[in-house]
């Protein structure tokens, strides 16, 4: 166990990189250190990055498998401190501060927006751009991800999912490669949305709102389906307490609904898709 004794803190401020921590390091954030850690990637890679540990109210229970976990998203501007003071190893999180950033023009503002709920982003990228230099950063692209998935999983834990039935959910459309939009190619086949839906269940989405490109309709067009024509996915699903495995939320979830009849490609049945 660590000792420390705290003559000499070290805080800080930090941006949460990843939210989605492996096995071993549940309850953790991956975190770039504001004045220890240099923005760019090539300078310090992700994977270089520390794991932090996150405070919890004494409401909660302290151990492990009692009790919430953090609920911080990437992206999150966060307050901590070094436990090991000058040492500058182990990082423990207080809590998270109102984030800004720059003040983008008022056209750049209005882009970024609409792309947080558009769909496929790269139609809107061509045609905005059409010598071809991308109007959107990797980061700018790689936010508006993020945020797609953090509002997937978001959704179907409001729904009254628990938090590994919603994290199967969002593998399985992640497994797909649709949540981005980047692989318009493959609606050559007819496959089209977060779903890769195509055929009656294309014309069913498209009959269930006329905003059917907007990637929030499509949220909703799945929770629609779990809840008619789907429930017994549905059920499969909220039974289990598992991700991985034959009866796993995510083997359930593509297995049950996105089947591969109906996705309009060969879905992997094994094995966890991950973030």
């Amino acid at each position: 166990m660590l000792e420390y004794y705290g003559d000499n803190a070290r805080w800080f401020i930090a941006t949460v990189i990843n939210a989605a921590p492996p096995s071993g390091y549940e309850g953790r954030v991956k975190i770039r250190i504001h004045g220890i850690h240099s923005e760019s990637t090539e300078d310090i890679p992700e994977e270089h990055l520390p794991w932090a540990q996150c405070l919890l109210p004494t409401t909660e229970g302290g151990i492990s498998g009692v009790g919430r976990i953090p609920r911080l998203q990437a992206g999150a501007l966060v307050l901590g401190l070094f436990m090991d003071g000058k040492s500058s190893q182990v990082p423990i999180i207080f809590g998270s501060l109102p984030s800004s950033s720059e003040t983008p023009s008022e056209i750049q503002g209005e882009n970024i927006n609409n792309l947080e709920n558009r769909y496929p982003i790269e139609d809107y990228i061509k045609l905005n751009e059409p010598n071809k230099s991308p109007f959107l950063s990797e980061e700018q692209r790689n936010r508006i991800i993020i945020s797609r998935k953090n509002y997937i999983f978001d959704y179907f834990n409001d729904k009254g999912y628990t938090e590994k039935q919603s994290t199967g959910i969002l593998n399985g459309l992640t497994g797909l490669g649709f949540i981005s939009g980047f692989r318009g190619g493959d609606r050559k086949s007819g496959a089209f949305g977060i779903g890769a839906w195509k055929d009656k269940r294309f014309k069913d989405l498209k009959n269930f709102d006329n905003n059917y490109q907007l990637f929030t309709t499509q949220v909703n067009f799945i929770n629609h389906e779990l809840n008619s024509k789907y429930k017994s996915a549905q059920a499969k699903l909220r039974k289990t307490e598992k991700i991985s495995g034959e009866d796993g939320s995510e083997n359930i979830f593509k297995k049950y609904y996105l089947k591969q009849e109906d996705a309009g490609r060969t879905v992997n049945l094994s094995g966890v898709g991950g973030l």
